[in-house]
This record gives structure tokens, C-alpha cells and sequence, in this order.
């Protein structure tokens, strides 16, 4: 086993067997029919069928995506085919750039070539053939979902290899397509807005190891993403009202607010209780995944101290408890996070190195994808009211977060490693 993951056709290789193997688990779904979202965007979306409508649909909502929707219906037509293929390819290229960049990141960390390669591919397999993925691959419309993933992925690795080179040309050309896939991303769907976050906390933990000083070094960067967050927030956030679906605003039909604080049935506090449970059912998603849905009828939680009320037929794996137990689950996952950067920091000072490429081992790197997991949900799981208030495919590139850690846990099992999960 040493000897493949030291050969360097091991991560071509990989690839090739990973997308091989989604493309045979997706198969049976290349035919499935338009659903729900589909018939507005798609289906009934007249301006999708004439290519000179292509540049205003860039200028519209999720334009980026709406625009690959007309690309299918030039080639194509309605015929399902062709959308459902262009789905799994953006999806086995998602899978590719976590892999390239958990590859990297463990690197940095100071693990081997071998071990890194060989926790990557556990996580990219796990992120391209779990079960959860499945609304974000097959249901077409959420494209929007899986491709604002590319660009965010793209986007984080632009910066990481950047941030390793010496010639500012490059490192310029680099830091222009960050800033490039930052604004792709956003407009194949709005929840792409945390990447400034994602970034910042990427460079403290992993390239300017936890000092702040070394952050002042690419702060044009930086005020390029704060200026573009600024304007993304106020320009389509804001008048969206949050980041809910945004069909109706797309086939520009009159139709109730479907995001933000004008949302009826559901109020701010309300959706931030449910969302405590909500996120503890992913977590449980994530391990076991059955019973899924496209169309959860999830309680609403109208108190911190009480239970909701499951209606009659909801189908549901866990126990819908009172939101304070959830949340105190959340905080613990967020404390173990702390407490892992905080003993990673601890074990590199330590070594009195300052080295970047010993930045703080797993346990870095497991506090940084914990961190990750909540900061992806963020948009839609907060305190802005979304009338639906669970959608498997929300989920689509937080798992990734989880991916890592259970991969980061497999090796530290089965790989009779003595490596502490701290350093």
C-alpha cells in the first residue's frame, strides 16, 4: 500500500477510479425526470431557449447557473440526459478539488506525501459517494448548489497555491482568480457569500500559523473580498431578503416572500431553535443516512425549553428534542474545535519551530473542518427565516467538513499511527 501511495501516478489514478465510480452509482438516475424547482426554472423557463437571452440571464439571479441551464436547452433541449450529466461531472470535479485541496492541507500540516494522499482520497470518496449528496447530483435545479461548490473550491485552492509561491506574478494572477471564482460561485448561488471567512480562518490556521501579522501580507486580497461581500450583501442578500429559494424571483412571478424576516408562519427566534435540531439531524444524516427526503415536514420549535410537536406521518430518524439539547451538543462540537487549536498552537510553539509546514498536524486540521462545517451552513442555518427549514442539499459542501474528520479518524484507527490527534 506504501509503495502505490508513493507512486506518482497514485492521484491520476484516483481521480479516475473515483469518477468511474460515481458515474456507476449515478447512472441509474440519468433519466430521472424534471421535479418541483425544475418545472419554473427549466421547464417553463422560456429564456432559457433562445441563446440571445444568454448574457441577460448572466446579469440575472444565480445567472452563472442559469446560464449552464441555457447551455443544456441549446444542446439539448428538455431532454433530461444531458442536464443530469452535466450534474455528475461538476460533482466528480468537486470531488477532485477536495481532494487536491485536503492533499495540499495535510502536506502543510507536516504529514508525508503518502499519508496525505491516502486521508484525501478516504474523504473525497466519502464526500463523491455518500448517500447525502444525492438531492445536490439528481435533483437538476440544484446545480446551483453543487457548481457554487466548484468555484468555492477553486477559489480556496487559488489561494493556497498562491499563498506558496515566490513570484509576484503569479501570486497576482492567483489572487485575481480568487477574487474571479469568488464572484462565479456567489452567482451560481448566494450561500458561496462566506468565502472571505473560509479564507481568513484557512490562512491564520495553516499559512501564517495563528499569527495575525502574517495576515497584513495579502491584505489586498483581502479588501478585494470584504469590498465584493459588501456588495454582494447589498445588492442581492438584502433585497432577497436572505437566501432562501428564489425560483419565483428568478421566473420573475409574483409570489410570497420565501426568505428573510418577512416570511410568514415562522419567525426569526423560531427558525433559529429549529435550526439547533435541524443541524444536529444533519449530523445524523451524515452517519446514518436513511429515510431521506426531498420534502422533510420537520417541527418548528416555538421554544428553547420545548419540545416541538411532530405532526402525525413525519417520518424522522431521530428523536425532534428540545432545542437547548441540541444547541448544547452544537457547542460541544465547537468546543472540541477550540480545544484542538488551542493544543495545536500549544504543541507548535512548542516545537519552537514557527515552521508553516508543521502547522499544528490534525488536530489543526480537524478543528479547522469542524469550524468549516458550521460556517457552510451558516447562510441558511441561522436566524433568517427560509420557509423551508431543512433541504438535504444544503449540506452538499459542509460534508466535506465531516468527510475530513471521519477520514481523519478512520486513519487514526486503522494506520497504527503514533501520532497524536493534537499535534
Amino acid at each position: 500500500m506504501e509503495n502505490i501511495l508513493k507512486s506518482r501516478w497514485f492521484s491520476p489514478a484516483f481521480l479516475l477510479v473515483m469518477a468511474a465510480s460515481v458515474v456507476i452509482v449515478y447512472s441509474g438516475t440519468f433519466g430521472a425526470s424534471f421535479h418541483f424547482d425544475d418545472i419554473p426554472l427549466i421547464v417553463e423557463n422560456t429564456t432559457l431557449r433562445e441563446m440571445k437571452n444568454f448574457f441577460g440571464l448572466l446579469r440575472g439571479e444565480r445567472g452563472v447557473t442559469m446560464a449552464t441551464f441555457a447551455l443544456n436547452y441549446a444542446v439539448g433541449g428538455l431532454d433530461v440526459f444531458g442536464y443530469h450529466i452535466v450534474n455528475t461531472a461538476i460533482h466528480i470535479i468537486n470531488a477532485a478539488l477536495a481532494y487536491l485541496l485536503l492533499t495540499a492541507t495535510l502536506t502543510k500540516c507536516g504529514m508525508t506525501p503518502e499519508r496525505s494522499r491516502k486521508i484525501a482520497a478516504f474523504a473525497a470518496l466519502f464526500f463523491a459517494l455518500h448517500p447525502i449528496q444525492t438531492q445536490s447530483v439528481t435533483y437538476i435545479v440544484q446545480r446551483m448548489e453543487s457548481l457554487s461548490a466548484l468555484f468555492y473550491l477553486a477559489s480556496l485552492l487559488a489561494f493556497v497555491k498562491a499563498a506558496g509561491l515566490n513570484a509576484k506574478l503569479g501570486k497576482i494572477a492567483l489572487y485575481t482568480l480568487v477574487a474571479v471564482f469568488y464572484i462565479l460561485g456567489f452567482y451560481s448561488k448566494e450561500v458561496a457569500v462566506t468565502l472571505p471567512a473560509i479564507i481568513f480562518l484557512y490562512d491564520l490556521f495553516f499559512i501564517s500559523s495563528l499569527r495575525l501579522k502574517g495576515l497584513a501580507k495579502r491584505w489586498p486580497l483581502y479588501l478585494t473580498l470584504l469590498i465584493l461581500l459588501a456588495y454582494f450583501i447589498a445588492s442581492t442578500i438584502i433585497p432577497a431578503g436572505g437566501f432562501g429559494d428564489l425560483s419565483e424571483e428568478l421566473t420573475k412571478n409574483a409570489a410570497p416572500i420565501s426568505a428573510g424576516f418577512g416570511v410568514s408562519g415562522i419567525s426569526a427566534t423560531e427558525y433559529l431553535f429549529t435550526q439547533f435540531n435541524v443541524i444536529v439531524y444533519y449530523i445524523a444524516l451524515l452517519f446514518v443516512p436513511i429515510n431521506q427526503n426531498l420534502d422533510y415536514d420537520f417541527p418548528i420549535s416555538t421554544g428553547l425549553f420545548q419540545s416541538p410537536v411532530v405532526r402525525d406521518g413525519a417520518v424522522l430518524n431521530i428523536p425532534i428534542t428540545m432545542p437547548i439539547i441540541s444547541l448544547i451538543i452544537l457547542l460541544i462540537i465547537i468546543g472540541i474545535g477550540g480545544w484542538l487549536l488551542l493544543r495545536s498552537r500549544k504543541d507548535t510553539a512548542g516545537t519552537g519551530t514557527g515552521n508553516s509546514n508543521r502547522s499544528g498536524g490534525s488536530g489543526r486540521v480537524a478543528a479547522f473542518f469542524i469550524f468549516w462545517f458550521f460556517i457552510l451552513l451558516s447562510p441558511t442555518s441561522s436566524f433568517i427565516p427560509i420557509i423551508d427549514v431543512i433541504f438535504e442539499h444544503r449540506l452538499y459542501l459542509a460534508s466535506l467538513g465531516f468527510f475530513t474528520l471521519a477520514a481523519l479518524f478512520i486513519d487514526r484507527v486503522f494506520s497504527g499511527s503514533t501520532e497524536k490527534l493534537s499535534q
